[in-house]
């Protein structure tokens, strides 16, 4: 009977520790099938090279297009000129995006908008993904690379008052232009509530009011000088009048962008202390 008895212990535990053990690798493996979901949610990247008709082409310098994965399901970045935005889900190594929607600016910039179109052309015939150390890697459904991004690295961002900001791009209406070449316009926001800068060819003052990220700009004035480039001119008169317009702001590292009541950029700076 003791021997029954002990027979009888062994097989039970023998058998629980065998359910044990199954139930371990069913978690393990449901926790490996989330595991690219949790790859990617809240990541940024920035876009290293596209595929153009089955040859690789290098991303424009100066104009990144970035990639944000939401933990919504929603991924959205900048296209080198637009902000787009579109859904996506992942099955295991899948990795489906849908149609992706966009402002409708133009920038005039050689090269910005033929690299835009390509490249939310592509995020819809996504059909896998790859991540290798900061590298992350979209295949279309045939298993050929079509974007690779390289992890985005966010420095530290500068601080509004104090920084030297330099404008490098403003919005007119539907279009966005650089800064005209061998031109500077730049602003300085004290701490007593004060703005000062060129405009290009005058100085120009106001005052300033921060409310968490709200920002107004309010009592401009400038020096009344005369530039003979007339682009100069025109550009100054431009930046002078989107600065009445800023209702808010936003400071991604050294980058500085103004924007109006709809959050739409209208001047964009890059800063340096």
């Amino acid at each position: 009977m003791q021997a029954m008895m002990k027979r009888t212990r062994t097989g039970f535990f023998a058998l629980a520790g065998s359910t044990i053990f199954l139930a371990l690798l069913l978690l393990a493996a449901g926790c490996t099938s989330q595991a690219p979901a949790v790859q990617l949610n809240g990541t940024e990247w920035t876009l290293v090279q596209y595929s153009q008709n089955a040859t690789p082409v290098m991303a424009l310098a100066g104009n990144p297009v970035t990639l944000t994965f939401g933990n919504d399901g929603n991924l959205a970045g900048s296209a080198g000129c637009n902000r787009y935005f579109a859904s996506w889900q992942v099955s295991g190594s899948s990795l489906t995006i849908g149609q992706a929607g966009s402002t409708m600016m133009y920038c005039g910039e050689p090269g910005v908008m033929d690299q835009e179109s390509a490249y939310l052309g592509l995020l819809p015939e996504a059909g896998s993904f790859a991540i290798n150390s900061d590298r992350l890697v979209i295949s279309d459904k045939s298993g050929n690379a079509i974007l690779t991004f390289a992890k985005t690295i966010t420095p530290a961002s500068l601080p509004l008052v104090g920084t030297n900001w330099t404008l490098s791009s403003i919005q007119t209406r539907d279009a966005s232009s650089s800064v005209i070449a061998g031109s500077q316009v730049t602003a300085v926001f004290d701490a007593s509530g004060k703005m000062t800068g060129s405009a290009g060819c005058n100085n120009y003052f106001a005052g300033y009011t921060v409310r968490g990220a709200s920002l107004t700009i309010s009592g401009i004035g400038s020096t009344r000088m005369m530039c003979h480039d007339q682009g100069i001119m025109s550009q100054e008169s431009a930046y002078l009048a989107a600065l009445e317009s800023v209702q808010g702001y936003q400071i991604n590292g050294s980058s500085l962008v103004l924007t109006d009541n709809n959050s739409s950029s209208l001047l964009t700076f890059s800063g340096q202390q």
